[in-house]
């Protein structure tokens, strides 16, 4: 059932009022706090689990009915407020009461006509808010967190704010234990749930919670305590996405947050919604899968753990930068192709990425040394060259260019012939990158490999990437990013950034984090989550498990992050 073709779903033209002599009830239902619904994928429209999460909820819904008939309201307003990716209601309405007003809106959930002539409301199957922890919490989107006069918002608080202005009592809120304890007394509560992580929660039996909320909605409403007259302020996760908000006429008062204000907590509400939605649009950017599919699952659980704006200001990481240098320098020291290259390029790298630790550490000599290595690196690539060793020698041929030094010839027909070869053999993200690496250089014998020709060929595939999208953007981190395209990489890094960290994949999440540096992204969740999650693997020596591209990785990234000052807008 769903959507615009459902004959029960009621739709309220613009300025239109509802007037009765009936008593009614308002039910404000969502499904993350929807007892048994305990899994990210049951969240979602094509997924099994979701078949079954729809029943669930139209089940409590129908309990909730029968509770607040038996207390003597003759007439139930529901509105679906869960979006599940189809654009439809996700309520079953041949399965509810015929009487029971339906009502389903992607833009607004809590519209003012659902208010009117309504003397009590009911907040079900509800979560927390973002950031919490509770199961699938979040604020009216995965993006944006809600908060009033320094108090973070649910979508219950948002509900029963609306609620307490029009002068309608509230019977309970249910849902997770996290929600439950964020509201306290303030109103009547169920707990459907107990909240295992922002992706899992265990289950009460359906049958007890059944119960107690037909029990619940047989209580007298309780007034409600209006919400303080305050602006709202909702804080992104990107800098593009409180930039986009900021476009619908909200003020911009950080790199990631905006502050809507108005007459009204309904004026507040209507302008922060707007300013949510606006910034949405990058969704389309980050999340490439269609619902039912496991990269859409993936991707709304990577949203839900995406830490927002940390509290207070980044670490320096001065001494972690300081010994993983150290280690890098005592890593890459032999006379091997591979170790040459790699020593060269960070050095090279570093040198445009923090000019400042670059000269306090008085690396010039170093830089040039390995440079001067470079020439006795030699640039044959027959057809069946490994990938790797093809690659340090490309690198090595690239930095040498890239620094105006003389430099062995590479003929176009050869590197054509070796790219064709990696190609075939399997090795496709080594071609396209040698390919792109040599046309920086003015060389362009390029293969016809499509632009997203890596997305789906695995998650790792896909990442490094992206993240080699920045470094060829960016000269190898030694100019400004200028692609159009910088804004959308930047949102698939950020989505991909709690995989990274679920996978514990170190080198990975060095060349995120200094990938999110070039975009500006330095004061944001995902880069503080990164850099802490490197800290925490670097060992005593400095090294990152020591591996010489990891730790380049790493020195690159905690030796940016001491060199970014806060941004501004």
């Amino acid at each position: 059932m769903g959507g615009e073709h459902n004959p029960r779903v009621c739709h309220f033209p613009p300025g239109h009022g509802i007037l009765s002599d009936m008593t009614r009830a308002l039910i404000i239902v969502d499904l993350e706090g929807v007892a048994e619904v305990d899994t990210i994928d049951a969240l979602l429209a094509g997924t099994p689990a979701y078949a079954k999460a729809r029943a669930l909820m139209t089940a409590e819904v129908g309990a909730v009915v029968e509770g607040l008939r038996a207390a003597g309201f003759t007439h139930v307003r529901v509105s679906d407020s869960h979006l599940c990716g189809s654009g439809e209601m996700n309520l079953l309405a041949p399965a509810l009461p015929p009487e029971v007003e339906l009502h389903f809106s992607e833009t607004d959930a809590c519209a003012a006509p659902l208010f009117e002539d309504v003397q009590a409301v009911v907040c079900l199957g509800m979560h927390a808010a973002a950031g919490s922890g509770g199961f699938g919490a979040h604020t009216q989107d995965m993006l944006g967190a809600w908060t009033c006069a320094g108090r973070a918002l649910s979508e219950s608080d948002v509900v029963l704010g609306l609620a307490a202005e029009a002068g309608v009592p509230a019977v309970f809120v249910s849902g997770d234990d996290v929600l439950g304890q964020s509201l306290g007394a303030r109103v009547g509560y169920v707990r459907t749930k107990v909240a295992l992580s922002s992706t899992r929660a265990y289950s009460r039996p359906v049958e007890d919670v059944l119960a107690d909320l037909r029990q619940a909605a047989t209580r007298p409403p309780r007034p409600l305590e209006p919400l303080p007259h305050a602006p709202l302020e909702v804080s992104f996760k990107s800098r593009q996405q409180a930039r986009l908000a900021a476009a619908t006429g909200a003020h911009r008062v950080g790199p990631y947050r905006v502050r809507v204000e108005g007459a009204t907590f309904r004026e507040r509400y209507t302008r922060a919604l707007e300013a949510t939605a606006a910034a949405t649009a990058v969704m389309g950017q980050a999340v490439t899968a269609s619902p039912g599919e496991a990269a859409f699952t993936r991707d709304a659980m990577a949203l839900l753990r995406l830490p927002g704006v940390p509290a207070g200001a980044l670490p320096r990481y001065e001494d972690e930068a300081r010994r993983a240098l150290t280690a890098f320098l005592a890593l890459s020291q032999g006379t091997d192709d591979a170790s040459r290259a790699l020593r060269a390029l960070t050095l090279h790298m570093l040198e445009g990425h923090a000019p400042r630790a670059f000269a306090r550490w008085a690396l010039g000599p170093a830089l040039e040394a390995a440079v001067d290595a470079l020439a006795e690196v030699p640039l044959a690539l027959p057809p069946g060259l490994d990938a790797e060793e093809g690659m340090a020698r490309v690198d090595a041929w690239f930095v040498r260019d890239a620094r105006g030094l003389p430099n062995q010839s590479l003929p176009p027909d050869t590197l054509r012939t070796y790219l064709v070869a990696l190609d075939e053999e399997g090795s496709g993200l080594h071609a396209w990158l040698l390919g792109e690496m040599a046309a920086l250089r003015g060389l362009d014998v390029r293969l016809p490999i499509a632009p997203h020709a890596f997305r789906d060929v695995s998650r790792v595939v896909t990442v490094y990437w992206l993240t080699h999208l920045f470094l060829l953007d960016s000269h190898y981190l030694r100019a400004p990013l200028r692609a159009p395209d910088t804004e959308a990489w930047t949102e698939e890094l950020l989505v991909a950034t709690p995989w990274v960290l679920g996978e514990g994949n170190v080198d990975l999440a060095g060349e995120l984090a200094f990938c999110l540096q070039c975009a500006g992204e330095t004061e944001g969740g995902a880069h503080a989550a990164l850099l802490t999650f490197l800290a925490e693997q670097q060992q005593p020596g400095g090294d990152l498990m020591g591996d010489a591209h990891a730790t380049a990785a790493g020195l690159l990234a905690f030796a940016g992050a001491g060199e970014r000052p806060p941004h501004g807008e």
